[in-house]
């Protein structure tokens, strides 16, 4: 009689070594980071390096728009009495506008000398240089953003390229909605459009500015420059 050999059966017991799911999962994470520790200590040096560097160049920048803005209140005491070639060039230790926007120019104040070099150039009649100036000026929706761009849009006017400066005039009433520079601007805007004889744009030019700005002294001037337009059209 052949003997039947029983199996064992084997429960589990409670010291069982089965994983705990709680603490298993960044396992993997422990095996990505050893195998690639240089990459990823490299990289989080490469972060701290970039930080570090905005920090200084930040500190660096503040330094240099100090100086800058410390020329530049000196120089603008000729510029506001209308010496606008000192003010451009300097005198004696005051260095000019274009050495600050030459030195500085990456600076807020650096900027800002350069809205001035461009009206300084404008003022002497010397437009090529001051359209130079005004277009390398960073321009923001605020006075002196509208102020260059409507500088640009006047030696455009000059050079009779109506067009363009019909743009740029109402572009620059966009960025400053002054309740007197923003129909200024409409106005030279709609008239320029009427000299490039586009007519559509001129009128809806002064229609911005009838809504925009109804209490405006220049409303008999739009009026008037409606009927130029409608005469052209």
């Amino acid at each position: 009689m052949s003997k039947i050999k029983a199996t064992k059966r084997i429960t589990p017991q409670s010291g069982s070594s089965r994983p705990d799911v709680s603490t298993s999962w960044y396992t993997p994470l422990l095996v990505l980071y050893h195998g690639n520790r240089r990459i990823v200590t490299g990289g989080a040096i490469g972060v701290l390096l970039i930080i570090a560097g905005i920090l200084g160049y930040n500190y660096i920048q503040g330094e240099r728009d100090a100086q800058a803005q410390e020329f530049l209140g000196a120089i603008l005491l000729e510029y506001e009495k209308g010496d606008y070639r000192i003010s451009l060039d300097g005198i004696g230790e005051n260095i000019g506008l274009l050495k600050i926007v030459e030195r500085y120019g990456s600076t807020a104040a650096g900027n800002t000398a350069r809205f001035y070099a461009g009206n300084a150039f404008f003022a002497l009649e010397e437009y090529d240089q001051a359209l130079e100036q005004f277009e390398q000026f960073r321009a923001g929706r605020d006075f002196l953003g509208a102020s260059a761009t409507a500088g640009r849009a006047a030696i455009h006017e000059l050079h009779e390229e109506y067009s363009l400066a019909g743009d740029l005039f109402r572009r620059a009433a966009d960025m400053d909605e002054n309740a007197v520079h923003g129909p200024y601007y409409l106005r030279k805007s709609a008239h320029a459009y009427i000299s490039s004889r586009e007519i559509d744009l001129a009128l809806d030019v002064i229609r911005q500015a009838k809504e925009n700005y109804p209490e405006t002294d220049m409303m008999d001037e739009f009026d008037y420059l409606r009927g130029r337009a409608l005469v052209r059209q």
